[in-house]
């Protein structure tokens, strides 16, 4: 008896997402004006996937404003790697902010220790997307240590993209 009710019960929850999962049927454009804009939109898109990708990360670390440290250890906390960020030279430069909140951040930095060992590894992503766009792995005795060439290593990545030269910039279109 036991047994039937779980399954009407599991059947009844499941109904619903179900109906829910059909396929839609996809809209196509009615008028000939709609389908030559596709077209134009379609024509003046990157072609490659990987041109696509790359412009998406660029573009991501380019428009970001605030950033959100996320520590998976004890070993290597929040404010150490703070500090660490706000020690290399160009991170004033950079225009970016680290807040608290990760629900309003662009950014998401995450760092963590694999375990009996003294690899600290990070992970940049976009918030928005999850999106990975940057990730390595430093070893040090202690997430202090870890913490500088890390923080090199983000604002290395960071300053590629959003410091560049105006020579640089005249020179993209080429």
């Amino acid at each position: 008896m036991n047994r039937f009710l779980l399954q009407a019960a599991f059947g009844l929850t499941l109904c619903p997402l179900l109906v829910a999962q059909q396929p839609q049927q996809a809209a196509t454009p009615s008028t000939t004006e709609q389908l030559t804009l596709v077209t134009q939109q379609a024509a003046e898109a990157p072609q490659g996937s990987a041109d696509i990708a790359d412009s998406d990360h660029k573009l991501s670390l380019k428009n970001a404003r605030t950033i959100f440290i996320c520590s998976q250890t004890d070993f290597l906390t929040v404010s150490t790697m703070e500090r660490a960020l706000m020690k290399q030279k160009n991170w004033e430069k950079l225009g970016l902010s680290i807040i608290s909140d990760p629900r309003g951040a662009d950014l998401e930095i995450q760092v963590d220790r694999l375990i009996f060992t003294h690899i600290h590894t990070y992970v940049l992503s976009d918030k928005r997307t999850g999106i990975i766009l940057a990730s390595d792995r430093v070893r040090a005795i202690d997430g202090v240590v870890a913490a500088g060439p890390m923080a090199e290593q983000i604002v290395k990545i960071l300053s590629a993209v959003r410091l560049q030269s105006p020579a640089q910039k005249g020179d993209q279109g080429l």
